[in-house]
């Protein structure tokens, strides 16, 4: 079977068995070479489950949309894609994914950099210790806005669905892998960051300080913070994973149901 045929429908049993398999290893490498020690994961990552919840409701309702949609352009050859004449399906990977991971690059910027934005995506950034399920820690309001706008650039590509559904499949196996609490062996992350996104990146990403908070936006590709100056290193042992804001230093602020009313606060999310 072809990548064609096996991303045609959209996603389907195989690839989320699939996604278990990468979040159970990822799951257990943590316990084996985690950065972070002396913490409950259990308790931890229950909370993180939870945006699960609100977080498929949203993806459910805009899904509906998105697939009509870009099925309605597919059949009508509408978008930028199909102007090109591309000669290849591998052509229209290789486009897809480059635009695609750009878009996302400058929408991760804008979340940083815009205060109403950064209100829902600092609730992603507030745990305290990066893991597997932090992949799924993020605001429903964050997640409006983050498919809008992969929404609307997929639209303007008017790429193959099947295209869209490979990419959204290796964008999440990528998502687990590098919020994982592992990190690659610093001589290996040196060669495979100059390319692609990894642990060790996002997990700088995630450290509690400016500059490093405002670094490393990348998706799949490492290409556009070298390009744009925002890569930045940390060695492991200086990462300290969370917020320097004062409304995540209180441990009750940090449960699921506080966490939700965030962004409506008036609490001063910046850590600059």
């Amino acid at each position: 079977m072809n990548l064609s045929h096996f991303f045609a429908d959209g996603q389907n049993i195989w690839q989320i068995l699939l996604f278990a398999v990468v979040f159970l290893v990822c799951w257990n490498l943590e316990y084996l070479f985690g950065v972070s020690k002396n913490y409950n994961k259990w308790k931890h990552s229950f909370t993180n489950a939870l945006f699960i919840i609100p977080g498929g409701i949203m993806q459910l309702i805009l899904g509906v949309l998105f697939v009509k949609v870009l099925l309605w352009e597919n059949a009508n050859g509408v978008g930028l894609l199909p102007r090109l004449n591309l000669a290849s399906n591998w052509q229209q990977i290789v486009v897809t994914f480059i635009v695609l991971d750009f878009f996302y690059w400058m929408y991760h910027f804008l979340m940083h950099k815009i205060g109403f934005a950064w209100r829902f995506h600092a609730v992603h950034h507030s745990d305290k210790v990066m893991n597997v399920t932090t992949s799924l820690r993020e605001h429903p309001g964050e997640t409006l806005i983050r498919l809008g706008h992969y929404m609307l650039a997929v639209w303007m590509l008017g790429t193959s669905f099947w295209i869209i559904t490979l990419h959204q499949f290796i964008q999440i196996v990528s998502k687990i892998i590098v919020h994982s609490n592992w990190r690659l062996p610093d001589n290996v992350d040196k060669w495979v960051s100059y390319v692609f996104l990894t642990p060790n990146m996002h997990h700088v990403h995630h450290h509690e300080e400016q500059p490093y908070t405002d670094s490393n936006y990348g998706d799949l590709f490492s290409i556009w913070d070298r390009v744009f100056g925002t890569f930045r290193y940390l060695p492991a042992h200086e990462v300290r994973f969370g917020l320097d804001v004062e409304l995540f230093d209180n441990e009750e602020q940090l449960k699921f149901k506080k966490l939700i009313k965030v962004p409506f606060t008036k609490a001063n999310l910046s850590n600059e």
